[in-house]
């Protein structure tokens, strides 16, 4: 059987406590007994120092006094026994048989049965001045239910006092119990949810101590776990993503080959279609796709081991040029409002285009899903935009902006992993890609709300030689 935790600090904490207020407690009653019999001893001795040196005869009268005084009866024998005075006529004491002690030796321990009661007895041995020929012997009958009373009257409160601190010591002892536990009731709580994958941060407790320091190892610890279990998920996304990558660019790549080849013979076949720039549009596109499944054949995957000048705004007219069908059949304005400063960067042109077309893409998707969503947004209201411009004297900047509701809070902290999407038809790779380009080629991609519009930005480092940006001569 587990005890519960609260109970393994409690017992423990209150089993030391009794056993501490009882002791102190017994030991205040054994010294509070003794203290009473030292008392009636003393008290006696006085009142057999008092009578043996009395100047006056102890009659019965003297003898009673004495007994309102101390409450005790007396009786006083010659040496024959032969009673001379009491305050008990009742009692015959019994014949001394030996000589009792002086007065600064009495011992009250004896106790007889006289009549109904029980007494303390004690013989002393009185001299007094005036008869120093004449020695008589007083009898010391003290109750012993006076005794009791008296020690009752001296134990009584400690016990009582005792009592009322095991009960005060319990209450204590409970709540500072509750106040220990409750919180590693709470860390327990915390480390079971852990263990079923729930990586959320516990509020920490008011606290400054020990536990509160746990509580933060705990929440570090939870978010470790959280990001390494986003690791490895990552890390089997992209192994799963490596092991498709080869089969479909394969057989993606042949059935595009084809269809590039059949649109060329048709072109070649006939001559007037040669001016149908939906074709040339449409040719462009094939061998744009052809590119990036022979990257994905050759394991480039945006890793490429020599880079050169590329122009940026090459691409992107040429990326406007064949993205604006796409954009135009969707009812999406597809405006460019780049410097015609020419901006040169360091990187692998082919990559870089799949990062422009990707992010545009993306930003006629997410138009088409408000038009398509809501009649309230008019054509001349959904619009995509390019705008490229140096952000200071070593990086260029491109914004592609869109009037779109931005992405869903489902996958706003992770859409940049592989094979995370909201779209229905969606991928998951296109934003990934994006990434791991900019990533390779040093630079940043983040992204921003700003009003209606959502807004995705990257940041690559210009090209430099000695110190200076140059610009391609066919740029």
């Amino acid at each position: 059987m587990r005890w519960p935790l609260r109970y393994q600090i409690l017992i423990p904490m209150v089993s030391i406590m009794v056993c501490a207020i009882v002791a102190v407690t017994l030991l205040h009653a054994w010294l509070a007994t003794n203290q009473i019999k030292l008392q009636i001893r003393d008290q006696f001795r006085q009142i057999a120092y008092t009578l043996n040196e009395a100047t006056f005869p102890l009659t019965d009268a003297v003898l009673n006094q004495t007994k309102g005084l101390s409450g005790a009866d007396f009786v006083l024998v010659d040496q024959n026994d032969a009673v001379l005075s009491s305050t008990r006529p009742d009692f015959v004491p019994a014949a001394v048989n030996q000589n009792p002690p002086d007065w600064n030796q009495l011992q009250i321990s004896d106790v007889m049965e006289t009549g109904d009661a029980g007494f303390f007895h004690a013989v002393v041995q009185v001299q007094q001045r005036s008869r120093t020929d004449v020695v008589r012997y007083l009898h010391i009958y003290y109750p012993v239910k006076a005794y009791r009373e008296a020690l009752s009257n001296a134990i009584y409160p400690s016990l009582l006092a005792g009592s009322i601190a095991l009960i005060v010591v319990a209450m204590l002892a409970t709540v500072i119990a509750g106040r220990v536990t409750r919180p590693l009731q709470r860390l327990d709580r915390k480390v079971a949810q852990i263990a079923r994958g729930d990586f959320n941060p516990m509020v920490l407790p008011a606290r400054n101590d020990e536990i509160r320091d746990l509580s933060i190892s705990i929440n570090q610890m939870a978010e470790l776990l959280g990001d390494y279990e986003d690791e490895v998920k990552r890390s089997e996304r992209l192994k799963t993503l490596g092991q498709l990558r080869g089969a479909i660019a394969h057989q993606l790549r042949n059935a595009v080959t084809g269809c590039r080849i059949a649109l060329d013979l048709y072109l070649r076949k006939c001559a007037d279609s040669e001016q149908d720039e939906t074709l040339q549009v449409a040719n462009r596109q094939l061998c744009m796709i052809e590119q990036y499944l022979q990257s994905f054949l050759e394991n480039k995957a945006g890793h490429f081991s020599s880079f050169a000048p590329v122009c940026l705004n090459e691409i992107v007219e040429k990326l406007m040029s064949l993205l604006e069908p796409t954009a135009r059949h969707g009812g999406v304005r597809l405006i460019n409002e780049s410097v015609e400063e020419s901006l040169t960067v360091e990187g692998d042109a082919e990559s870089l285009e799949q990062l422009v077309s990707n992010l545009v893409l993306n930003a006629i998707e997410a138009t088409l899903a408000v038009k398509t969503g809501s009649d309230s947004q008019s054509p001349s209201e959904a619009e995509v935009r390019l705008k490229l411009f140096p952000s200071g004297s070593e990086s260029v900047t491109l914004e592609v902006t869109d009037t779109g509701p931005g992405p869903e809070s489902a996958v706003v902290n992770k859409m940049f992993e592989p094979l995370v999407t909201a779209k229905k038809d969606g991928t998951g790779l296109g934003l990934f890609v994006a990434r791991e380009i900019v990533q390779n080629h040093h630079g940043r991609l983040r992204w921003e709300r700003r009003g209606q519009h959502t807004c995705f930005i990257v940041e690559l480092p210009v090209h430099q030689v000695e110190n200076a940006r140059v610009e391609i001569t066919n740029c």
